[in-house]
């Protein structure tokens, strides 16, 4: 899909150093900025003469456009003028204010623009349905123990909505990818190797902060664990789920850390690869080691991320999807319980149940609900009410992390109880599943998958 651009090409740029002959000149030629010419990703290779090639920078960033009139590259000058300003902000929101890495200087690219400064292009991305992307010519890309690199990004030249639609303004468009991309841009200067849950999950939510009000990532909440709780939160390669993961990190920002984003370039910090020293943590770790460093055990945090998208409890709440219920069961006095019942989890996955109480439940009756889980299982309850918030309870595991809840269950004033249960391991073999995807934190096996949790449901005496 289009919008996989960014690491396609840096997946490409990775493997470079393994091609040669004509394979190695067409991978080139692909990795190759617009003013190079002959570049062989459907509309992004300028065909306009030198002279019709025009190049503004400000302190930060230089803009690249081609003012030939029926050029299909041609930019107009309202609209570079948008994209001046617009990265303008973007750099100014995750640089100077967030603190993340500035993209690192590009000068010993064999074309690098006026100087070492990052460089966007714009060009006409719409016949290959790409929105913008960045990629990199660092010469580094041949030393394998490089991992951090410059990069140089390529914007739409107008986000025409004959070519984009009319979900979004084209400024909309432009801003949100601006966000996005040049997220991928400060990226590669920590690790441009890293997982793509984290590149692609950050960059998306790094829309939602930038330019809060331009909403044009709830799309890929389709595929995220709002509507697919049981896919673990860190496959990728796959149905867009690195995308839709963007929903986990606004849940860390906004929820966990009150709306602060500079935990996620904490993360990255974490991730940072960029010399001999750096803590070079991968995905997984390098978010569980953050919020350790400040007091919380990730399988709780991962645990309240469930019941967060339970509730739907999120500023843009409204116009995120609801969460599936894997099973449903009304109790009352002619089916008092369920019995014992099974449910195999991944890892970083989340099932609900739901129980509701029939017409002959009694105003004082009470529900007890049992659970028998395993390492990194938790459990909790969500009792919804006829009126007034919902009410949410942990289960206190003792030894063999089995536990016992009683909670109100009267047919008049409770609409349903449901129990959350996941699996919030981040154990994972590292560099074992390299061939094809989908694809897990550090290219690994996970250790905990298919783990049986059991939980029973029943009106108490």
């Amino acid at each position: 899909p289009g919008r996989d651009a960014t690491l396609v090409l840096r997946d490409l740029a990775v493997r470079l150093r393994f091609l040669s002959g004509a394979e190695r000149a067409q991978a080139e030629r692909i990795l190759a900025r617009p003013d190079d010419g002959d570049v062989p990703i459907e509309g992004t290779g300028w065909t306009a003469p030198p002279a019709n090639q025009q190049t503004e920078c400000d302190p930060n960033v230089c803009v690249h456009w081609v003012n030939l009139p029926g050029d299909p590259d041609r930019t107009l000058t309202p609209f570079k003028a948008m994209v001046a300003a617009t990265m303008a902000e973007v750099w100014s929101q995750e640089i100077a204010t967030i603190g993340y890495k500035e993209p690192l200087d590009d000068s010993t690219s064999d074309n690098h623009g006026p100087d070492g400064r990052l460089d966007v292009y714009l060009a006409d991305l719409g016949p290959a349905g790409v929105f913008g992307y960045c990629a990199s010519d660092d010469p580094n890309l041949d030393n394998p123990t490089v991992f951090a690199v410059s990069a140089f990004c390529v914007l739409d030249n107008d986000y025409s909505p004959l070519q984009y639609g009319t979900s979004q303004a084209p400024v909309e468009f432009l801003q949100v990818t601006a966000a996005h991309e040049f997220n991928h841009a400060s990226q590669f200067a920590y690790d441009s190797f890293e997982d793509l849950w984290l590149m692609e999950g950050t960059a998306t939510n790094m829309e939602e902060t930038v330019f809060e009000d331009v909403n044009d990532n709830v799309t890929f909440l389709q595929s995220s664990q709002l509507r697919h709780p049981a896919v673990p939160l860190d496959r990728s390669g796959f149905s867009d789920t690195e995308y839709g993961a963007w929903i986990f990190w606004r849940y860390l920002e906004e929820k966990v850390y009150g709306n602060d984003p500079g935990v996620i370039r904490r993360v990255w910090e974490r991730a940072d690869a960029s010399t001999p020293l750096a803590p070079d943590d991968y995905s997984l770790n390098a978010v569980r080691k953050v919020v350790r460093a400040d007091g919380r055990r990730f399988v709780d945090v991962y645990a309240g991320f469930g019941v967060t998208n339970r509730l739907r409890d999120y500023e843009d709440r409204a116009l995120y999807p609801s969460t599936p219920t894997r099973d449903s069961f009304r109790l009352g006095p002619a089916w008092r319980g369920t019995g014992w019942r099974t449910a195999q989890l991944n890892h970083l996955t989340t099932v609900f149940f739901s129980f509701k109480p029939g017409p002959r439940v009694p105003a004082g009756g009470k529900l007890r609900v049992d659970v028998d889980l395993t390492q990194f299982g938790r459990a909790t309850l969500i009792s919804r009410y006829t009126s007034g918030p919902a009410e949410v309870r942990s289960f206190a595991l003792g030894r063999g992390m089995r536990g016992t809840l009683r909670v109100r269950f009267g047919h008049r004033n409770v609409r349903r109880v449901d129990l959350a249960l996941s699996n919030g391991s981040y154990r994972t073999r590292c560099f074992e599943d390299l061939d094809e995807p989908p694809f897990f934190s550090c290219f690994g096996t996970p250790t905990d998958d298919r783990r049986t949790y059991s939980y029973k449901a029943r009106i108490a005496r």
